[in-house]
């Protein structure tokens, strides 16, 4: 029997006992139920509701069901079983939470799916509003939380030796070339609508693009890294006994830590960026680092390290423009990118 889910019309209750024998040998599945689902432009969702004629174990009862069709993945986007390289061999190693427990993923190469099961939170944990940053005391745990995920990694041998892939000089170059590339289209359709300074600040950034991407060359500071590091991305606690935890690890990378941050709090995360507590997320997300082992990585460093990536933010509104996302999107991450770059005189860095 193919073990692979590759629609909601494959869920039997033989099916799903199939799959969770390699959890629990003894499980038998009486009934699963759909509950509730939705289709994204990657991916299919569903909750389901499990009923067990014996054999149980630790498996819960409901279930968050994400079945991936290979095709509808955009290259741009990301490999179509990232996801579930992590889940199978990444996530093992991480603290649980902010990770949620994997109870299976598994992919069919050859059928052009995978899926992934996953404890289901949804009574237990909520979102923010889509396009709304959380409030004060959630925006702190979440930073916390994605500390405790980067510290994990921070530093280690095994990133571009087994965990990710680490940028080399000649990758660093073929990068830049597509960049000046894909900005002399951005600015080819948006220039005309931007300002003098807004032209001349991606004037700056591809002046000193080598030296930019060029420190994720060196492994000091480098971690494992969300790469889709937004405030819907994140699951915040119905009551102050949990914690928070981090989903959609479709895009993890090795990468800077700041470059998490940069997305989440100087683009805004895709809500407003709160300036006035910008500082102070910082500080809490260092601390969370110190807190789980990190050394020899100062708050100057963070700083520094997080400024270098909020200039990179300014290629995340040439990304949406090469993705066809709505103009709209576009010149809102456009505006964001440049008054972040302004605020935190990332200028000083590249003129």
């Amino acid at each position: 029997m193919d073990d692979v889910i590759s629609s909601l019309d494959d869920l039997t209750p033989e099916l799903m006992t199939c799959i969770l024998r390699k959890v629990n040998s003894d499980i038998s599945v009486e009934t699963v139920r759909v509950t509730r689902s939705k289709r994204l432009p990657y991916s299919t969702v569903a909750r389901l509701k499990l009923a067990y004629a014996g054999g149980r174990g630790s498996i819960p009862n409901e279930l968050f069901l994400k079945i991936i069709q290979h095709e509808t993945v955009d290259p741009v986007v990301g490999a179509a079983d990232a996801e579930i390289e992590f889940y199978k061999s990444v996530a093992p190693l991480m603290p649980s939470p902010p990770i949620v427990r994997c109870i299976d993923a598994a992919t069919s190469p050859d059928a052009g799916h995978s899926h992934l099961l996953l404890a289901d939170l949804v009574d237990s944990h909520h979102q923010s509003a889509e396009n709304q940053a959380p409030e004060y005391s959630d925006s702190l745990r979440a930073v916390s939380a994605l500390a405790r995920c980067h510290a994990r990694w921070w530093n280690d041998d095994v990133l571009g030796k087994g965990v990710g892939s680490v940028m080399s000089r000649a990758e660093v170059a073929e990068f830049v070339g597509n960049l000046e590339a894909n900005v002399a289209g951005f600015l080819d359709v948006f220039g005309g609508e931007m300002s003098h300074d807004q032209r001349s600040v991606y004037q700056l950034m591809l002046g000193s693009a080598s030296e930019i991407w060029g420190r994720l060359t060196e492994r000091r500071g480098l971690t494992l890294t969300h790469g889709d590091c937004h405030w819907w991305n994140y699951l915040f606690p119905r009551n102050d006994a949990d914690d928070v935890y981090i989903i959609d690890w479709h895009l993890w990378h090795v990468d800077l830590g700041a470059r998490d941050l940069a997305f989440l709090l100087a683009l805004g995360g895709f809500a407003e960026p709160r300036p006035e507590i910008e500082i102070e997320l910082l500080r809490r997300y260092y601390a969370a680092l110190i807190e789980n082992d990190v050394i020899n990585y100062s708050l100057d460093d963070l700083m520094r390290d997080y400024r270098w990536s909020a200039i990179r933010n300014l290629n995340i509104p040439v990304i949406f423009w090469s993705q066809g996302k709505h103009e709209s999107t576009i010149t809102t991450a456009l505006r964001r990118a440049y008054e972040s770059f302004e605020r935190l005189d990332c200028r000083e860095l590249i003129a």
